[in-house]
C-alpha cells in the first residue's frame, strides 16, 4: 500500500487497517500488542465500529502507512482580482 487510499466510511478505514495489517505479516494479536490495545479493540476497528483516532494512526503507523484526513468537501477559493484601469 505504497499510495493513497481513499476511504471514506469507518468500514472502509477497517478494511485498510486490515490489508496493511496483513501486508505486514501480522496477526491481530500481535499488532494489539504493538501498540497497546486489546484484540478485540482492534477487532472493532478492522470491523468498522468505534475506536479513537488514535488507536487508528497507531495501527496504520506501525504497519508503515500513514492517515491524512482532508475535508469531504474542501473548496479552494481563488482571490479575485481588479483590474488596473489607471484609475487611483
Amino acid at each position: 500500500m505504497d499510495q493513497a487510499l481513499k476511504v471514506l466510511t469507518a468500514s472502509e478505514l477497517g478494511e485498510a487497517v486490515e490489508l496493511a495489517r496483513k501486508a505486514q505479516g501480522l496477526t491481530q494479536q500481535e499488532l494489539a500488542d504493538r501498540i497497546g490495545v486489546g484484540r478485540m479493540t482492534l477487532v472493532r476497528l478492522e470491523n468498522g465500529a468505534g475506536v479513537s483516532i488514535d488507536t487508528v494512526t497507531r495501527a496504520l503507523a506501525e504497519c508503515g502507512q500513514a492517515l491524512a484526513v482532508v475535508p469531504k468537501f474542501a473548496v479552494v477559493r481563488i482571490a479575485e482580482t481588479q483590474p488596473d484601469n489607471g484609475a487611483t
